[in-house]
C-alpha cells in the first residue's frame, strides 16, 4: 500500500511539473491590473496613458464625462467601478459626505513637493485633520467665447483692462438684442455659483435666503435668453462652429480655443473674462473607497505622472488650463496662450475677482432649483 501512495504521489508530481513547464513554454503571464478612471476629456490621453500601461503592464479603462452632476451620480451610484474620479475643489466635500473617497496618503507622490503652494495648502482638500482626499491637477475659470460678428453689438457691456485686453459683462447673457444667440453650460454647481456673481453676492458659494432668491432670479433670466444650454466639449464646439449661438458661456474655455485654432476658426472667435468676477474651479483626482491592492498603487502612480514636469507639460499642451507645477509651462501652444492669455500668468494675478469654489450650503437644493428653472421655461440641453 505505502509503495502504491507513493507512485501516485510522484505521478501527480509529474503532472504537475508537466502543466507548469507546457505554462510557461506558451508565454503564460500574470493577468494585468486594472485602474479604472472616470475623467473629462483630456485628463485621460493616449499620450500618456499608453506608455503607463506599457511600463506597469496594466489596462487603464477611461469613462469619460460631460458635467459635475453627471460624475458624481456615476461615482455615487457604482463607486467600485471606478478607482480615481476627476472632480473640481468644489464638490471635494460632497464626494467625503457620500462616502464614496478615501484620504490620498502625499508621502507616496514623488512630485507632490512640485504643486505650488497656494494649491498644496489650499484647505478644500484636508477634510480631516492632515489628511487630503484630492491632488490638484491644473486650474481653470469659466468665461466667454464670442463670435466676432457681434463684436460691434457687444461693445456697450465690454470693460478695458490694461495692454488692450477688456472684460464683458454677464449683462450681455439678458440683453434683449441677445435673445436666442447665447448659451450657458448645464452644469448647476457653475451656473448658479456665476449667476450669483453676476447679482452681486459675493462669495457665492454660501447664499443666505435674500442672496439665494438673487441667484435665481439672475439665473432665470440669463436661461430665458438661452437658445440651449450645452452638455460638454462636443456641444459648445457645434453651437459655436455652426453659429447656432453667438456668445457662449464656456466651461472648456482652453480646450475649445485649441480645437477651434485646429480648424481653422480661431480668428472668428474672442474669450473675454467676466468683469464681475469668476470662479475658480481646481480640477484633480480622488480616490474611490472601494479601491486597494493594485489597483490603489497604480491610482497612485498616475497621480504622480500628472503632476510631475513631463506630465504638466502635456496636460498644458493639450488642455491649455492652468497647471499646477509650474515646470510644465513649456507644453503651453502658443496660439492657445493668445487667446486665454491668462493662464500663461501665475493665479495670483488674475485681472478679476476670482472665487475658488467649495462646496454650496446645500448642493442637492441647488441642483433641484437649476432643474426647476429648466422646466419652468421649457428648456433643454443641445
Amino acid at each position: 500500500m505505502k509503495r502504491l501512495v507513493t507512485t501516485a504521489l510522484i505521478a501527480c508530481l509529474a503532472v504537475i511539473l508537466i502543466i507548469s513547464m507546457a505554462a510557461v513554454s506558451t508565454g503564460c503571464k500574470k493577468a494585468p491590473a486594472t485602474l479604472n478612471v472616470m475623467c473629462f476629456q483630456g485628463y485621460a490621453d493616449d499620450k500618456w496613458v499608453k506608455p503607463f500601461e506599457e511600463k506597469y503592464n496594466c489596462k487603464v479603462n477611461v469613462t469619460y464625462i460631460g458635467t459635475v452632476d453627471e460624475c458624481f451620480a456615476k461615482a455615487k451610484a457604482a463607486p467600485d467601478q471606478y478607482n480615481i474620479v476627476s472632480i473640481d475643489s468644489g464638490r471635494v466635500q460632497m464626494y467625503y459626505d457620500a462616502g464614496i473617497i478615501q484620504a490620498i496618503d502625499t508621502s507616496k507622490l514623488e512630485n507632490y513637493s512640485k504643486v505650488g503652494e497656494f494649491f498644496r495648502t489650499h484647505p478644500y482638500a484636508e477634510l480631516e485633520q492632515g489628511k487630503k482626499f484630492h491632488v490638484p491637477i491644473c486650474w481653470g475659470d469659466q468665461d466667454f467665447v464670442v463670435n466676432n460678428k457681434v463684436s460691434d453689438q457687444i461693445k456697450p457691456y465690454l470693460s478695458d483692462l490694461p495692454n488692450g485686453k477688456q472684460t464683458l459683462s454677464y449683462d450681455v447673457l439678458k440683453a434683449p438684442e441677445f435673445k436666442d444667440k447665447v448659451s450657458i453650460f448645464d452644469e448647476t454647481t457653475n451656473v448658479t455659483n456665476m449667476s450669483a456673481i453676476a447679482a452681486g453676492k459675493v462669495p457665492p458659494f454660501q447664499l443666505d435666503d435674500a442672496g439665494y432668491q438673487a441667484m435665481i432670479e439672475e439665473l432665470t433670466a440669463w436661461a430665458s435668453n438661452c437658445r440651449n444650454f450645452t452638455v460638454g466639449f462636443d456641444s459648445e464646439m457645434q453651437n459655436l462652429t455652426n453659429e447656432d449661438v453667438m456668445l457662449l458661456l464656456t466651461g472648456n474655455n482652453a480646450i475649445v480655443a485649441g480645437a477651434l485654432v485646429d480648424q481653422g476658426l480661431g480668428d472668428q472667435f474672442t474669450h473675454y473674462l467676466p468683469t464681475e468676477g469668476t470662479i475658480c474651479w481646481i480640477d484633480g483626482w480622488v480616490i474611490t473607497k472601494p479601491t486597494k491592492g493594485d489597483s490603489l498603487d497604480l491610482a497612485l502612480k498616475y497621480i504622480d505622472y500628472m503632476i510631475g514636469d513631463q506630465g504638466q507639460a502635456e496636460l498644458a499642451s493639450i488642455v491649455g488650463f492652468g497647471i499646477v507645477n509650474s515646470a510644465g509651462s513649456s507644453g503651453y501652444r502658443k496660439e492657445v496662450m493668445e487667446r486665454t492669455w491668462w493662464y500663461g500668468a501665475s493665479i495670483d494675478e488674475f485681472p478679476v475677482p476670482l472665487y475658488v469654489m467649495v462646496t454650496e450650503e446645500d448642493p442637492q437644493k441647488r441642483v433641484d432649483t437649476w432643474n426647476q428653472i429648466k422646466a419652468s421655461i421649457g428648456a433643454g440641453s443641445q
